[in-house]
């Protein structure tokens, strides 16, 4: 009785462990032939991958090996190519090169950039690197200066190396063929007459893509000259910069505190006569077809006449010609009857001095053109003299040669009008003299 129950509880534990050893056996061939087949499909796609595999390794299946790779970079270069570009050639950015699959067409970077919306601001400065010369008459100056324009251009991004130098540098002949690559602002120097000497360029490229770019130019300017204080006159040699082809709208020129710093004359600058002041920028719109604006910097560099330039030729001379008339004045002594030099002796002397100030007149013109064809100090004084010889003149004809005075008032009256104009008529011409001359220092 009791061995027949052993058997009947013995039977289901067999059968039971003969199921678990049947579905062991079924899974581990199952797997066994999944690996096969993985290593099948690896050695099928790369028969070097495969053969590099040690005998017996099992290889992952495919979805792990999938999520295993290294994301690809689209938007920022690797380490391993992190470093800056050499100074052999220009690319764009890496974030404005196409994405995988697109077409493999590099941006156009001659085109305005657009990074940051319009107007693109360029700012500029002028350093004056010597003064050659200087021409008040003809209005002209020669000097070579520095021009710098500095604007933006994202597509020039590239990433730091973690060296000191933040910028690529271009000399000469490689900075133009660099530039030729690049969108360049269009500027023009409108006064400028003619290039007389070599020009230089310079450009730097920073890592934020930011552009410097420096011309050095040796030309002849023109400029209009403002003689009305001569000899205490100030002038303004302009140097002014108009951008061409692009409206105002689309770039603009412009100018911060650095390019203020930057735009001043170089401490070796110096010019005969003349006192050598700062670099005044000044921005304006100038106008075009169609009511178009262009933008337009104008940097002047002040210069300051030293007063004694026209002293000794044209000041002393002049003064010295108003006395001339006021000898006539002097050198005569009135009398109950008259006078005691004959009326004729004194004209001859006051045409005489006429014929001195239309000489020295001449002499003025031919040297300083622009003094003679303005209103000066100069030809004030010329004006004055010309008065006082007419004033001059006058005296000796009514009241030296024809006694009018004695005619018509006696002899009382007489001698004491010839006093008042004895003292009158000089403190007249050098009391107003002196005002010229001081209107023009202030």
């Amino acid at each position: 009785m009791t061995r027949a129950r052993s058997v009947r509880w013995l039977m289901p534990l067999v059968v039971l462990v003969a199921c678990a050893i049947s579905v062991f056996v079924a899974t581990h061939g199952a797997r066994a032939a999944g690996d096969n087949n993985v290593t099948k499909q690896v050695e099928a796609a790369s028969p070097r991958a495969a053969a590099a595999l040690p005998k017996g390794a099992k290889v992952a299946p495919a979805a792990a090996i999938a999520s295993s790779l290294p994301a690809v970079a689209t938007s920022s270069p690797s380490a391993a190519s992190s470093a800056a570009p050499t100074p052999t050639d220009l690319a764009p950015a890496a974030d404005a090169a196409p994405s995988a699959g697109a077409a493999s067409k590099e941006p156009d970077l001659t085109s305005l950039p657009l990074g940051r919306g319009l107007p693109v601001f360029v700012n500029i400065g002028t350093f004056v690197v010597e003064l050659l010369s200087f021409d008040d008459v003809k209005g002209e100056y020669e000097a070579t200066t520095d021009l710098r324009l500095r604007w933006s251009d994202s597509r020039l991004r590239f990433a730091a190396t973690g060296s000191t130098a933040r910028y690529i540098e271009y000399r000469g002949k490689q900075a133009k063929e660099q530039l030729a690559k690049l969108w360049l602002p269009n500027v023009d120097v409108v006064n400028r007459a003619e290039t007389t000497g070599y020009v230089g360029h310079r450009l730097r490229v920073f890592e934020d893509g930011q552009i410097e770019t420096i011309v050095r130019t040796t030309g002849r300017y023109k400029i209009g000259v403002d003689v009305q204080n001569f000899p205490f006159d100030v002038q303004s040699l302009k140097h002014t910069v108009l951008l061409r082809e692009q409206t105002a709208d689309q770039v603009m020129l412009r100018f911060d505190q650095d390019d203020e710093e930057f735009s001043r004359a170089g401490a070796e600058v110096a010019l005969d006569s003349w006192k050598i002041g700062d670099v005044d920028l000044d921005s304006d719109l100038a106008g075009g077809w169609n009511g178009d604006k262009y933008s337009r910097v104008t940097a002047s560099l002040i210069v300051s006449r030293y007063p004694g330039t026209g002293m000794t030729t044209i000041f002393i001379p002049l003064i010295a010609s108003l006395l001339i008339p006021l000898l006539a004045l002097w050198m005569n002594k009135a009398t109950p009857e008259g006078f005691d030099i004959e009326a004729f002796e004194l004209a001859n002397m006051g045409i005489g001095g006429l014929f001195s100030v239309i000489a020295l007149s001449y002499a003025v013109s031919s040297a300083y053109g622009s003094i003679a064809g303005s209103d000066n100090t100069v030809t004030r004084l010329f004006a004055l003299n010309y008065a006082t010889l007419a004033i001059s003149l006058g005296i000796v004809v009514l009241l030296f040669r024809c006694n009018f005075v004695h005619r018509l008032f006696g002899s009382y009256v007489h001698e004491q009008t010839y006093r008042f104009l004895l003292w009158a008529v000089p403190l007249l011409t050098f009391g107003t003299s002196i005002a010229f001359v001081l209107l023009a220092a202030c």
